[in-house]
């Protein structure tokens, strides 16, 4: 696989992190954990405003070099802790002499980028309503709310309910549609060759979200032919 610039790695881990949020709302669904995919539905939401700004600022450097920056400080702090001393001892605590040499010059000078508020940047693209009926919504379902649990409890113990619950269908439908909006930003600011076919793909999916046409998924082998022969990373010269 040919290695991506900082740009189109952000982008691509972003896609493939979103593609497992997906997975895991459809695992929850199953198991009628609607709750628990309301909150993955708002880290979707959280992404895509996030990778808006990067792109609206041109700030990936900038991302990743706070990124590698607090995730050092994180490590650093376990390690720093007589309590977790003997703890801290996995590979995943010792930095190479490289990462060691830039934690100590960006301790110097300590990247000052910060990350935009969600509704801010839902506002500057004109897409507050994803932010008030979607991203504020399923923030009811983060922070513990009186009634938490209610639905799950008759899940749980299998009794049955008093009163009808809402049947939840616009969590996938939601979730569907905030997926393919990652997708589409991704592809707006990259410049993968095989970017082109995806949007039949995002037009198919959508359609289904509206008329229920399944259609998109003979998209699957052209897709499987493409990236065959193709890196993932691959851009025109």
């Amino acid at each position: 696989m040919r290695p991506c610039d900082t740009k189109h790695l952000i982008l691509r881990n972003t896609l493939s992190r979103s593609s497992m949020s997906l997975k895991a709302i459809f695992a929850l669904w199953d198991i009628s954990d609607f709750q628990g995919g309301w909150t993955i539905h708002r880290t979707l939401l959280e992404r895509l405003f996030h990778i808006i700004d990067l792109d609206a600022n041109d700030s990936y450097k900038d991302f990743e070099e706070w990124s590698f920056y607090e995730q050092y400080k994180a490590q650093n702090r376990v390690k720093s802790d007589p309590n977790f001393k003997h703890e801290a001892t996995e590979p995943f605590y010792k930095l190479s002499p490289e990462k060691s040499d830039r934690a100590k010059k960006l301790s110097k000078s300590p990247p000052k980028w910060r990350r935009a508020k969600a509704e801010d940047v839902a506002k500057s693209v004109e897409l507050s309503f994803l932010y008030r009926f979607g991203y504020d919504f399923a923030s009811m379902h983060v922070h513990p709310m009186a009634n938490d649990g209610e639905q799950d409890f008759f899940t749980v113990t299998r009794i049955e309910a008093p009163a009808l619950f809402p049947d939840q269908m616009s969590l996938l439908s939601n979730t569907l549609l905030a997926a393919t909006l990652i997708l589409q930003e991704v592809l707006n600011q990259s410049a993968y060759k095989w970017r082109r076919i995806l949007w039949d793909y995002i037009d198919g999916v959508r359609h289904f979200l509206g008329t229920g046409d399944d259609s998109y998924k003979d998209l699957f082998t052209r897709l499987l032919l493409v990236g065959k022969d193709q890196g993932l990373c691959d851009s025109p010269a």
